[in-house]
């Protein structure tokens, strides 16, 4: 493994246990006067949102259930390792570098709202009308990936933010099944909302600083290319 790649997954790994003792000291971390300006903000993002949004949710089908737990649960972390894999067994080092440093910037600017803009998520604000739907499954799901993910980490979505520099890097390094990473990023980012983990306003925070994320991480690759999309046999270049 070349030093440029084994950086890259040292990044990674880096960025990975950070998250977990943020979250491990959220509660010293956090005090109550910037957990009540959180609650705030989330009675804002409310007003925001459209009357009603999630007025019968609890009545939400099997389909709803099982289909945003699992994109959110398992096609998310595997979907991220699967494209850290892909990248790091290519020959040219770049597009792998790519995805680690714009995973890093992406932390980066999340944290401090993390940690001084703590907007609980949506199923834990009562007047927002709805209930953590993976429960009507399993609470198992949430209690296993709560370690990684704060219960007021909520802006932007770390989630949807990383799943936007997943697609990016996918497209920009010419993955071969970078459309099925489109498609199931798409569906991780509507689980979010789905699962009444996250406000709207979150999804769109998520957006923005993914794809400001790669547009960084890129800028910061001077005098590279990094690969084109495979070209076919038989087919013009």
């Amino acid at each position: 493994m070349s030093r440029p790649k084994l950086f890259a997954w040292l990044l990674l790994t880096a960025i990975f246990a950070a998250n977990l003792v943020e979250t491990a000291l959220e509660g010293a971390l956090v005090g109550d006067r910037v957990r009540e300006l959180g609650f705030r903000v989330a009675h804002a993002f409310s007003e925001l949102e459209p009357d009603g949004l999630f007025a019968h949710h609890e009545a939400s089908g099997p389909i709803a259930v099982f289909g945003y737990s699992l994109s959110y649960f398992f096609v998310f972390p595997l979907l991220a390792l699967a494209l850290a894999v892909t990248l790091s067994c290519r020959a040219d080092d770049g597009p792998f570098r790519l995805f680690a440093r714009a995973l890093a910037i992406d932390y980066g600017v999340s944290l401090p709202f993390f940690l001084l803009f703590p907007i609980p998520e949506r199923w834990a604000y009562p007047e927002s009308g709805a209930m953590l739907l993976s429960d009507q499954w399993t609470s198992a799901l949430i209690e296993a990936v709560r370690p990684m993910s704060g219960l007021d980490n909520c802006f932007p979505s770390f989630h949807v933010s990383m799943t936007v520099v997943m697609i990016g890097a996918s497209y920009l390094a010419g993955v071969r099944l970078r459309g099925a990473v489109a498609g199931l990023g798409g569906t991780v980012i509507l689980s979010t909302l789905g699962l009444g983990i996250h406000w709207l306003p979150d999804i769109v925070a998520g957006v923005a600083l993914g794809v400001l994320s790669v547009a960084l991480a890129l800028r910061l690759e001077p005098g590279r290319r990094l690969a084109a999309p495979p070209v076919a046999a038989g087919a013009p270049a």
